[in-house]
């Protein structure tokens, strides 16, 4: 019997309830004060000099730091147009991903891939020494890195490396050129590293997902 695909907003519980946490936060942060937004970023944001120190055994944070901030900076988003952008690539990626990969992996390609997206901001921007990371993106690139064994049998390897290919190659072309400011608004950039390093990230684990049924 052929199963009949299923459009990606109709996301399976998990994809769901995770988009609806990434709008809670962000609500949450919305009704709150400056001074409160101020806390929760320089907390639970990753910031790129707090990690420096991390990794050269100065400073009073430790280990334990690096893998909270690079799990928290993931409910963090700069705006409405930022938040609604991931929670729509997380319901369309991260779709496919739970329904054929299923629940474990898609947590673990959210939680990997938004860590391999920090890390790589952080190998870019740590002669700077300073800036903080936040928002899912790079989980949501990992996600739709993670998608692409998924259309191989549909579109074959040309059609799909050319998607990779093109998707790269913009989100570079923006990340590295004013454009990217513009788009990110006032006093924020797009980290195309953390973009990269996310979509590279869920290529790497789709490896070792297995697909539970025909796409």
């Amino acid at each position: 019997m052929e199963e009949k695909e299923e459009p990606a907003f109709f996301a399976p519980p998990v994809t769901k309830y995770l988009v609806m946490g990434l709008i809670v936060a962000h609500i949450l942060l919305l009704v709150t004060s400056g001074e409160t937004i101020i806390w929760v970023m320089e907390t639970f944001a990753f910031d790129i000099a707090r990690a420096k120190l991390v990794f050269e055994g100065a400073g009073s944070d430790g280990f334990g730091y690096l893998v909270t901030t690079l799990t928290t900076h993931m409910f963090i988003h700069h705006d409405f147009m930022h938040l609604l952008v991931n929670a729509f690539m997380l319901l369309a990626f991260g779709a496919m991903v739970e329904r054929y990969y299923g629940v474990g992996a898609f947590l673990s390609v959210f939680l990997l891939c938004g860590w391999a997206g920090g890390l790589s901001e952080y190998l870019v921007s740590m002669s700077v020494g300073e800036g903080f990371l936040y928002g899912a993106s790079g989980a949501v690139f990992g996600m739709m890195g993670a998608t692409l064994k998924l259309l191989l049998p549909k579109f074959g390897i040309e059609k799909t490396f050319i998607f990779a290919g093109v998707l790269m190659g913009l989100n570079l072309v923006i990340g590295l050129s004013p454009l990217g400011a513009m788009l990110a608004g006032e006093g924020a950039t797009i980290s195309w590293a953390a973009h990269l390093g996310g979509f590279l990230m869920g290529i790497a684990l789709s490896f070792g997902l297995k697909i539970r049924h025909a796409v």
